[in-house]
């Protein structure tokens, strides 16, 4: 399992080597996918649960990329309705 683990985080190394917005989403994608992947070798689950966890991992990974090329976040609001607004700065 080891070995796959080192082919995915090589090509993580080669997705944030991208320029382009598109490609952007898919180096957060892997690198989303390979975090959810690691957490399941760390608490050594089943392969269903891995499988469940990288596809989690890239979708976040893939969603945060997209907010960071467009500078917005979105606000759930207590009355359901979400807000999307700059993201803040730190």
């Amino acid at each position: 399992m080891r070995k796959y683990f080192a082919m995915t985080a090589i090509v993580v190394v080669l997705a944030g080597a991208t320029c382009t917005p598109q490609e952007r989403v898919y180096g957060g994608a892997a690198t989303g996918a390979l975090i959810g992947f690691g957490i399941s070798e760390l608490v050594d689950a089943n392969t269903g649960w891995a499988v469940g966890l990288s596809l989690a991992g890239a979708a976040i990974g893939a969603e945060v990329a997209r907010n960071n090329q467009t500078g917005q976040c979105a606000y759930k609001r207590a009355d359901g309705r979400v807000d999307v607004r700059p993201c803040p700065r730190y």
